[in-house]
């Protein structure tokens, strides 16, 4: 288990996405994140803030009712709060089209594996990009093998869905 001090004092601990971007070089850069969907980040979650970032995580999956950090709701139909300097959202094949706030910056990240309930597979960045009109793009790549892109940027202000 990792100790509070520890974390205050070391921030290397390491998250980093399936793709090929460093999430936890660029949540440091923030002073408040929502992770949409991010699966099991309890221990990143708590060295966030205790970093002084007000993070969190909203997954809908019942595994996660209760846990530290976590909001367990569903963001593309429940009524939930996206306020944040960034919002990070992975699995974006599984929940466009959401309405993400103009102006915020956003990490997209997508693939085209066809899981079940993919609806909106993702074949380059290109096209997050284009589905959630990011105006400013800061970074942008896919992982080695090809088959899950990302996105970082700023989404326009007059993105209209």
């Amino acid at each position: 288990m990792i100790k509070l001090e520890d974390l205050q004092n070391n921030r290397n601990i390491l998250y980093k996405s399936r793709d090929d971007i460093d999430i936890k070089k660029i949540v440091f850069n923030y002073d408040s994140v929502i992770f949409l969907a991010p699966n099991d980040i309890g221990e990143f979650l708590l060295m966030c803030n205790a970093c002084d970032i007000d993070a969190v995580a909203i997954d809908y999956d019942p595994k996660f009712a209760n846990r530290l950090g976590y909001i367990n709701k569903d963001f593309v139909f429940d009524d939930v709060d996206l306020n944040a300097e960034l919002i990070i959202c992975r699995n974006v094949e599984k929940h466009y089209p959401l309405d993400l706030p103009r102006g915020v910056d956003v990490i997209l990240i997508g693939d085209h594996d066809e899981h079940n309930g993919d609806c909106t597979p993702i074949f380059n960045p290109e096209q997050l990009i284009d589905l959630y009109n990011v105006g400013e793009v800061y970074q942008k790549g896919s992982d080695h093998n090809g088959t899950h892109f990302y996105v970082y940027g700023k989404i326009n202000e007059d993105r209209i869905l």
